[in-house]
């Protein structure tokens, strides 16, 4: 009895914890520089929430992945000696 009382408390934080996580990835790092690039290049405001604002954000961040990883292969060591 003391298990299940356990497990649905582990269970609920873990949930809870889990759906903070993602709110948070998807609002700040995500929505955060879609948002900000849409609305330097449109005429009105953008909708925060909008499709257009999510796949801006995801774009900027696979750039700046991909420069990341090629400044990194460029300025690392040339071989595994």
């Amino acid at each position: 009895m003391l298990d299940d009382i356990a497990g649905g408390i582990f269970k609920g934080l873990l949930r809870y914890l889990l759906l903070l996580f993602t709110e948070v990835v998807l609002e700040a790092m995500l929505k955060g520089p879609g948002y900000f690039i849409c609305n330097l290049f449109s005429k009105t405001k953008p909708n925060p929430n909008s499709f257009t604002v999510i796949i801006t954000g995801f774009i900027f961040w696979l750039v700046i992945g991909s420069i990341g990883y090629i400044v990194f292969t460029k300025f690392s060591a040339s071989g595994n000696a």
